[in-house]
């Protein structure tokens, strides 16, 4: 399994004699995967990109060699949007609402309200007529979605509690892209958005640029945020939905063959992604307690307050433009099905 540093070749010359390490035989493809999220052991998408390297390194039988690179090794979110739209890198992991300069579609994925739950949301996610429309998404830029997933409800971790609505207000929050299906929804909370890479968030914090940040458990765990933001605040209805985007050069320079592959095992590794969606957000919650962390959640009231004053934001946001309503109502009726 080939992982993010590759080997040197090494001489070793002990008493007159040399011992020479012999290569493996190179691949015959690389596929960078870059992700900004740390990988850890109890993650449900660390597990899908864990299975997805083996899966497709063991089927292509070598000849494809997976690099995983976690935690932005590879650059901010951005640039590694760029790099595979350049071809300078196969794949990236950002949050959806990055992918917006690339084709505004994505943005509906960030909707306020569509999901209960990380399963409810996998099986929206695998209904035919959704894949169709994502399967469009990105292709003028030469790219597309080759899996689309969550990654754990949303929270705002900051370094003063907010557990109703009313603590939002003036709040200055980190938001995953400036998108208008972002940013209406917070400022109808009363909150300030800004728009920023993952990467820039904490030390934000810690200047006092911001006052918290829309991220994920895994991240807050994997950054170790509470060691500035020890509050974190679930937000209902709202999850952070990750894009595997590929690069279509790409797929079509492998050939059908290893093509097929590579998309079988993306959905093959849903199996390793979903045997922790009960689990992963659990243990994460505890390793975010022992760091110093906690977590509230708005209940009752509060709860379909929140609800009903993002959703409002985003049917007025949607209605104003008939693709992205029409994304919409097929997300919104296949999340009904699968109730």
């Amino acid at each position: 399994m080939k992982r993010t540093f590759g080997l040197a070749l090494v001489a070793m010359i002990s008493g007159g004699a040399m011992f020479t390490a012999t290569a493996a035989p190179a691949a015959d493809f690389v596929m960078k995967i870059s992700s900004p999220a740390p990988i850890t052991p109890i993650d449900p998408l660390s597990a899908w990109m864990e299975a997805f390297e083996k899966g497709v390194e063991e089927s292509s039988g070598g000849r494809i060699d997976v690099q995983l690179y976690p935690a932005s090794q590879l650059g901010p979110i951005p640039a590694t949007i760029e790099g595979v739209a350049m071809g300078t890198i196969e794949m990236t992991m950002p949050a959806i609402g990055f992918m917006t300069g690339v084709d505004s579609r994505f943005q509906i994925l960030d909707a306020d309200g569509l999901f209960d739950s990380e399963a409810h949301a996998l099986k929206t996610l695998s209904d035919p007529k959704v894949k169709a429309a994502l399967a469009e998404m990105g292709s003028k830029a030469g790219v597309e979605p080759l899996i689309v997933m969550t990654s754990g409800q949303m929270v705002v971790v900051s370094k003063d509690p907010i557990t109703k609505i009313a603590d939002f207000k003036g709040k200055k929050i980190r938001t995953p892209g400036a998108i208008t299906l972002v940013i209406k929804p917070f400022e109808a909370l009363g909150v300030a958005p800004v728009a920023m890479p993952l990467g820039d968030a904490l030390p934000g914090i810690q200047t006092g640029q911001i006052d918290g940040a829309a991220i994920n458990i895994p991240v807050a765990v994997g950054f170790k945020f509470a060691d500035v933001a020890k509050e974190a605040l679930y937000l209902p209805g709202k999850y952070t939905v990750i894009g595997g985007i590929v690069s279509r050069d790409f797929l079509a320079s492998i050939g059908p063959e290893l093509e097929t592959i590579v998309r079988d095992e993306a959905e093959k590794a849903k199996v390793a992604y979903a045997a922790k969606l009960e689990s992963g957000p659990k243990a994460l919650e505890a390793v975010w307690a022992k760091q110093g962390g906690k977590i509230a959640r708005l209940e009752g009231d509060e709860r379909d307050q929140y609800l009903a004053v993002t959703t409002a934001e985003v049917e007025k946001v949607v209605s104003a433009d008939s693709q992205l309503q029409a994304d919409y109502d097929t997300l919104k009726a296949a999340a009904a099905a699968a109730r």
